[in-house]
């Protein structure tokens, strides 16, 4: 005696079609805040390998015992980098060339940062006040006390503002140094789009 077959039931065109809208629905409400996590993670990213690169610079201070200048380089393109070099002098006014591993002169024996652009992930220079800075085309480095770590001239604190890569929100944080040398990551003042990880550190770019 044979049984009866029960008929296959797939998908109907219509239902396909509902399911399919749902899923694009879904990826179109993503996407605004993936855009948004990624440009987060890349201004983080170049504002930790800023501080870094700053606290490093005061341990060699330190361990070499010799007066460290710490400055930020800019190029015309919008390129920068960060470079830190040993001096005889306190006010020394000149940033070390951290545009190439080995220049002609004036090389940043210390440390530079990065060795790529590409490192910065886009991320753009929004501002340095660092040094008693008012132009982007000129900076002036800092120097740090190798005894007490602090800069030598106190009117030199300040902070490198960096923006995130172009996208959906105008994020911005600064890598703040104050007269004896710490250094402080905090979102600046003027940002209107707030990055949830920094809470209540804010501070003002100059």
């Amino acid at each position: 005696m044979s049984r009866a077959r029960s008929p296959v039931r797939g998908f109907t065109l219509i239902e396909l079609s509902v399911v399919l809208s749902v899923m694009f629905t879904f990826l179109l409400m993503a996407i605004p805040s993936f855009a948004g996590l990624r440009q987060r993670a890349a201004l983080r990213g170049a504002a930790d390998a800023t501080l870094s690169f700053w606290n490093e610079a005061r341990f060699e201070a330190v361990k070499r015992n010799q007066l460290v200048k710490v400055g930020v380089r800019t190029s015309p393109d919008g390129s920068f980098c960060l470079g830190a070099a040993t001096t005889t002098d306190e006010a020394d006014a000149t940033p070390c060339d951290c545009t190439a591993a080995a220049p002609a002169s004036n090389a940043c024996d210390i440390a530079r940062y990065p060795s790529s652009q590409a490192e910065w992930n886009r991320v753009s220079l929004a501002g340095v006040s660092l040094g008693g800075t008012t132009s982007l085309a000129s900076p002036k480095p800092v120097v740090i006390d190798p005894k007490r770590t602090m800069l030598t001239d106190p009117a030199d604190s300040g902070a490198i503002s960096l923006s995130a890569p172009p996208g959906q929100f105008a994020y911005k944080l600064n890598v703040r140094v104050d007269r004896l040398g710490h250094g402080l990551l905090c979102q600046s003042l003027n940002d209107t789009a707030r990055l949830p990880d920094y809470g209540n550190r804010r501070c003002a770019d100059s």
